[in-house]
């Protein structure tokens, strides 16, 4: 397989992510339930919304706290919502190799603002290894696996290899709609599970 340009999910593929921590957290800076910060934050669209680009951070601060009934401090808050990462060590000495010769990639992914923002100032690792080619569903305006974000990821993708084919760019992530979405699209994709089958899988597609 000649694959040219790799393109890497951001959660639980670059960086792990807890709900259970968001919570948590959640709930210990305003008081509520646990149930009541998941059901502010995921049960009302305004997540999928914030992720699409759809609303601001502002807008989203306002329907979490008419959600709870409670106005927390928005940098707190803020702070609770987004820091529920930590790095997949697994991947990085994959990264540091590309990162040596130089190979193109970058990063696909269903995120925020806030999440991103967050992401790339506590993890320097993210803007150094891939300084540019941010494909991010809150500025393409939709989610993986909507064709859309795998059109972008492409003409992305063209930008550094003008003549590059789908089928020459590799997709990793985590959720198996999102795989099944980018081979439909004609990209090359698997599912992220563990370090031996990240292992396996590159082996099938060359010496790294």
């Amino acid at each position: 397989m000649n694959i040219r340009f790799i393109f890497f999910d951001l959660g639980n593929v670059l960086l792990r992510f807890s709900i259970k921590r968001l919570a948590r957290q959640g709930a210990e800076l305003t008081g509520c339930t646990e149930d009541e910060i998941l059901h502010a934050v995921f049960d009302n669209e305004m997540e999928r919304k914030f992720e699409c680009g759809e609303i601001s951070e502002h807008e989203f601060y306002e329907s979490f706290c008419n959600a709870i009934g409670k106005r927390p401090e928005p940098r707190q808050l803020a702070n609770a919502l987004n820091d529920i990462f930590e790095v997949v060590e697994e991947m990085q000495p994959f990264l540091a190799k590309l990162a040596a010769v130089k190979f193109p990639c970058g990063i696909l992914s269903n995120t925020g603002l806030g999440h991103w923002n967050h992401c790339i100032e506590k993890y320097p690792f993210l803007l150094q290894y891939f300084p540019k080619n941010h494909v991010l569903s809150f500025r393409v305006g939709v989610m993986k696996p909507d064709r859309k974000i795998y059109e972008t990821a492409l003409e992305t993708a063209r930008q550094n290899i003008p003549d590059i084919k789908p089928s020459e760019i590799l997709f990793i992530d985590d959720l198996e709609p999102n795989v099944t979405g980018a081979k439909t699209f004609g990209f090359d994709s698997f599912q992220f599970v563990s370090e031996q089958q990240l292992a396996e899988e590159l082996a099938k597609r060359g010496n790294w």
